[in-house]
């Protein structure tokens, strides 16, 4: 876990382009305006008492913009994969629904979602900021009890939020449609699906097929299928199949993103795997 701390007075509007590799984040503000966005989503506002949830598994780019003139007070907490894995493998994706914007690029996993933050919260982000600890084991025990809760509120909250304006249900037909796409990718994982295609096959709007997913089963098109396969991989590896064997069967055509995919999600490596 690191936990960043940000207090400063810019002197003049900033922007950043930020970029990095996969991460998990929780980023409190306490002070400051300003605009978050990941490059292809819609930004996200900004203003003292915001929070954001922040996760990808690959490398992403965004842009920033700061407001010059005024206080920025920020509090940025990153967990790493071992610290994700011991409290069940935090997954953005899902909690679904509505919390799932148009700031998030759900069908490639990334996920920025800003939410107003609770009192207890910000309580929390402002006991980071004033730790009394000097540097040592009292003050290092204090900031990670701090951030596990910080976490912990910030989840609660977000699972609780139905946003301005949550997905509409889905009605009995396309409930029918949506379980044909799914059991589509659940037979035919090798197959080169796209949202249009899927879309196509299945008689149900692209839109709706996407919120479909995000409503049923809290995850994205794009996902579900890379868990199916990924599943399915396993199981030809576990019954004797090699890597390049694998891979191919359920759709993959780079051993590398493979091996890459695999390991992300099964905490393995392939040629390792043992089932």
């Amino acid at each position: 876990m690191t936990i960043y701390t940000i207090d400063v007075t810019p002197p003049e509007d900033l922007v950043f382009r930020p970029e990095g590799p996969a991460t998990f984040s929780l980023s409190v503000f306490l002070d400051g305006e300003g605009t978050l966005s990941v490059d292809g989503a819609k930004p996200f506002r900004v203003q003292p008492g915001a929070a954001v949830f922040f996760a990808c598994d690959r490398v992403t780019r965004g842009e920033n913009h700061v407001e010059g003139g005024r206080r920025l007070s920020v509090v940025d907490i990153r967990l790493e994969k071992p610290l994700l894995e011991k409290l069940g493998g935090i997954s953005l994706a899902r909690l679904g629904g509505a919390v799932i914007t148009e700031n998030s690029l759900p069908d490639e996993d990334i996920f920025l979602i800003g939410f107003k933050a609770p009192p207890e919260l910000l309580n929390v982000a402002a006991s980071v900021l004033q730790c009394r600890f000097g540097e040592g084991l009292a003050r290092r025990a204090y900031l990670y009890s701090k951030a596990i809760e910080a976490v912990g509120i910030g989840l609660d909250a977000v699972t609780r939020w139905t946003g301005d304006t949550p997905l509409k249900p889905l009605g009995e037909e396309e409930l029918k449609r949506l379980h044909a796409a799914i059991a589509l990718i659940e037979h035919h994982y090798n197959a080169n699906w796209t949202i249009a295609r899927l879309s196509r096959e299945v008689g149900l709007n692209e839109r709706r097929l996407k919120e479909g997913f995000r409503l049923a089963i809290g995850t994205s098109v794009h996902a579900y299928l890379r868990t199916t396969r990924l599943d399915a991989a396993a199981t030809l590896l576990s019954s004797g199949s090699s890597v390049t064997e694998a891979a191919y069967a359920v759709g993959f055509d780079n051993l590398s993103h493979f091996s890459k995919a695999f390991r992300e999600v099964k905490g393995v490596l392939p040629s390792r795997y043992k089932g």
